[in-house]
C-alpha cells in the first residue's frame, strides 16, 4: 500500500475510525437530517460497529407537540390554561366535578 505524505496519519493505522457521540451529533446536524433519517444513520453505523461502545443513540418522540398549546409560562410557574381542550385530545370527558387541582411545586 503507497501512502501519500501529505495526508499525516492516512496510512498509520489499519484500524477503523469510531465515531464519538459529538461525532455522530456533528455529521447529523452537518446533512441536515430529520429526526428519522438522523436515527437510521446512528442505527447503521451501530450496525456496523462503527460507533463507540460508549456513544448512546437517543431519540426523542414529538407526542408533546399537540399539548404544547395549551400550557403557559408565567413567572416560572407553568400552567394549563384550557383544561377541557386538553381533555377533549386525550379522549377524556371533562367533568369539573370528577377532577381536582394538582399543584407540584417542586423546582
Amino acid at each position: 500500500m503507497d501512502c501519500d505524505p501529505t495526508f499525516a496519519g492516512a496510512c498509520s493505522s489499519s484500524e477503523p475510525h469510531l465515531l464519538p457521540q459529538g461525532d455522530l451529533n456533528d455529521i447529523a446536524r452537518d446533512l441536515k437530517l430529520s429526526k428519522n433519517e438522523a436515527e437510521l444513520l446512528g442505527s447503521s453505523l451501530k450496525g456496523w460497529n462503527l460507533l463507540r461502545q460508549d456513544t448512546k443513540m437517543c431519540f426523542y418522540s414529538g407526542r408533546h407537540e399537540e399539548f404544547k398549546d395549551f400550557f403557559y409560562l408565567e413567572n416560572g410557574v407553568v400552567f394549563c390554561n384550557d383544561v377541557c381542550s386538553v381533555m377533549e385530545v386525550l379522549g377524556h370527558e371533562y367533568n369539573p366535578d370528577q377532577w381536582r387541582l394538582f399543584i407540584d411545586s417542586s423546582n
